[in-house]
């Protein structure tokens, strides 16, 4: 696996799959937790402007690169030769599960309804995962009530998904009282492993444009204005002024 440090955040990218499941085999192995992270550029502008986020993704175990826009940033800097076949989003993350061991996974975020129909999908698609609790994301009891009903559970793996940065914010401000292995947040991926929310035709996501169908599936001048704030992202890559290192 390739590490890198884009300005002081560590970027990591997997060679495949295969490397990417044995990655999540040793962190479900390692006695002590892994807080990561699926990065884009949009979180990664945000976090120049929030300390607790830069805080968050600077310590995470893991960040992979879940914007195609960071890699091709790299093979600016760098003379690599990344694609969106070296992406790893964080809605594929069953995929990256290793298929020979049992998983517990607790949800936490979206709607009842949403939460419901993902637990039936990703048991179907995945038999070695159990989707063990979840709560939806708008419930009051999110202090000690929460995090007494998550550690109950005994979750393997403990995904939160309220957006960013309401999710890395409750993960950093709770994660020496949680006992799950893994932990991290996954912004809207219940709505998507619901099947409620439609994601892009295969083609769109092999080539990194994912975030130009939700523009246009689910359109508004909020969504809009999010994705012209990476403009200074792409200005930025493109004159090759991001620090860019490859980790020794």
């Amino acid at each position: 696996m390739k590490k890198y440090l884009f300005e002081e955040i560590p970027l990591a990218v997997p060679s495949d799959r295969a490397e990417m499941k044995s990655v999540f085999s040793k962190m479900l192995d390692d006695s002590s937790q892994s807080v990561i992270s699926f990065i884009n550029p949009e979180i990664f502008l945000a976090q120049e402007k929030n300390p607790l986020l830069h805080e968050y993704f600077k310590s995470a175990k893991y960040n992979f690169i879940d914007g195609i826009n960071l890699l091709y940033a790299i093979n600016k800097k760098l003379g690599t030769s990344y694609s969106a076949a070296d992406r790893y989003p964080g809605t594929d993350f069953f995929d990256y599960l290793p298929n020979d061991r049992k998983v517990g996974v607790y949800l936490y975020g979206s709607k009842i309804e949403n939460l419901e129909d993902a637990k039936l999908r990703i048991e179907s698609a995945h038999p070695n995962v159990k989707i063990i609790e979840w709560t939806f994301g708008y419930t009051k009891f999110d202090g000690e009530y929460l995090i007494k009903k998550i550690n109950a559970a005994k979750p393997d793996i403990l995904i939160v998904c309220k957006g960013c940065p309401l999710q890395e914010k409750w993960i950093w401000e709770n994660r020496q009282k949680l006992n799950a292995k893994i932990i991290f947040g996954n912004g809207g991926a219940v709505d998507f492993w619901s099947g409620n929310t439609k994601r892009a035709p295969e083609f769109m996501i092999r080539l990194g444009l994912e975030w130009l169908f939700r523009l246009f599936a689910s359109f508004s001048f909020k969504r809009l204005a999010r994705q012209m704030k990476l403009v200074k992202f792409l200005v930025k890559y493109k004159r090759g002024e991001y620090d860019v290192r490859k980790e020794v």
